[in-house]
């Protein structure tokens, strides 16, 4: 583990093999709310099948109140016992394409001690956009008794070097590939690549040096990761985290998984890069 650094290693949980993974995949939460017939869509689509939609609460539909919420948790719990089969530990290399091109990333957990969504925050990791907190309090009723996290944070970085995610992309006939399927209702197409063993170790060294070159870089503002979409599920996560802490003073920050949210780092050098607004869950 990436003890002294901003990302580290997550634990990911992944459906059966047998599981229809396009129904199983959906836009991001806060995507198309003024839209409710694209939700009556994607509902109809992942009819009775295993889905993300009934894991997250669309914004759209925030208007229904909080009795969603129990629902969502009982299912959290009912798809880790029976869907949710598959465990890797290790990051993940995605490659999205859509009708503009492609996206690399690298799924990744990151530490919320080094983030800090306030305005005037000088932290490893920061918000590129003013943090609405009037968005924060729904989300924290749906996170905080959640077994599962489905996030789609967008953490960027400025590796001009292009030498942390790229090298991974040059080798991904080498690594496991966990999943490979087309997305809902035009949302392109996705690949996912397990990154463990020898390769985790090299993508570790590659972080490790990353983050040590640009605190040099920048000694006073020391900027590593910018989150270039989902802020508000990273103040969710944040608000979470801290709350656990101060109701438990006795609590070990340094092992505790909620300490870390997953997200998907991307490279703004990345020559193919593709920022497109709509992230899906996988």
């Amino acid at each position: 583990m990436l003890e002294r650094y901003a990302l580290t290693v997550p634990e990911i949980l992944l459906p059966d093999a047998a599981c229809d993974l396009t129904k199983w995949s959906v836009v991001a939460c806060d995507q198309f709310t003024s839209q409710p017939d694209y939700w009556r869509r994607a509902m109809e689509i992942a009819g009775a099948a295993p889905s993300t939609l009934n894991m997250i609460f669309p914004e759209a539909w925030l208007g229904e109140g909080d009795a969603r919420i129990a629902q969502i948790n009982h299912t959290m719990l009912a798809y880790e016992q029976s869907v949710l089969t598959r465990r890797a530990r290790g990051f993940v290399l995605v490659e999205r394409e859509v009708a503009a091109g492609r996206r690399l990333g690298l799924v990744a957990a990151v530490d919320l001690e080094q983030y800090d969504f306030s305005r005037d925050s000088s932290s490893l990791i920061r918000a590129t956009e003013g943090t609405i907190l009037e968005r924060i309090p729904p989300r924290v009723r749906i996170r905080e008794h959640a077994a599962l996290e489905l996030p789609h944070i967008l953490l960027l970085c400025d590796d001009d070097r292009c030498e942390v995610i790229e090298p991974l992309a040059e080798r991904k006939g080498t690594l496991p590939k966990l999943y490979d399927f087309d997305l809902m209702l035009g949302g392109g197409h996705v690949e996912g690549y397990l990154v463990t063993g020898e390769e985790k170790r090299a993508l570790e060294a590659r972080i490790a040096a990353y983050e040590t070159r640009e605190r040099e870089k920048h000694p006073e503002a020391r900027l590593l990761y910018a989150v270039g979409d989902g802020n508000h599920s990273l103040a969710t996560a944040k608000a979470c985290w801290e709350e656990l802490k101060a109701r438990n003073p006795a609590l070990d920050p340094g092992a505790h998984p909620a300490r870390y949210a997953l997200c998907e780092l991307n490279n703004i050098h990345d020559p193919s890069q593709v920022f497109e607004p709509i992230h899906r869950i996988v």
